[in-house]
């Protein structure tokens, strides 16, 4: 969880265990459904939440290389590295 050391810096973490994505789904281009099957395949990574199914809606996705920005209609919003120690 990030945390603030002093009333100056803040130190990073996410809070939520392995690096963790947050992707845009273009629905117009490729189904919810059809990203978040493919980035659990291809890139290995733990469908944590899915926004909604509507179109221009979020995934985030737990674990995993990274990459799924290169499936057509999915793009890289965030990346929040794994937790600090």
């Amino acid at each position: 969880m990030a945390r603030i050391t002093t009333s100056a810096t803040v130190e990073a973490g996410s809070g939520l265990g392995p690096t963790t994505y947050i992707y845009a789904i273009a629905t117009g281009t490729i189904t919810t459904a059809a990203a978040c099957q493919q980035i659990a395949a291809t890139y290995f990574g733990t469908i944590a939440s899915v926004e909604a199914i509507t179109d221009g809606k979020h995934v985030m996705v737990q674990g995993g290389p990274g990459g799924a920005e290169a499936i057509s209609g999915v793009s890289l919003v965030a990346t929040f590295e794994g937790t600090n120690g």
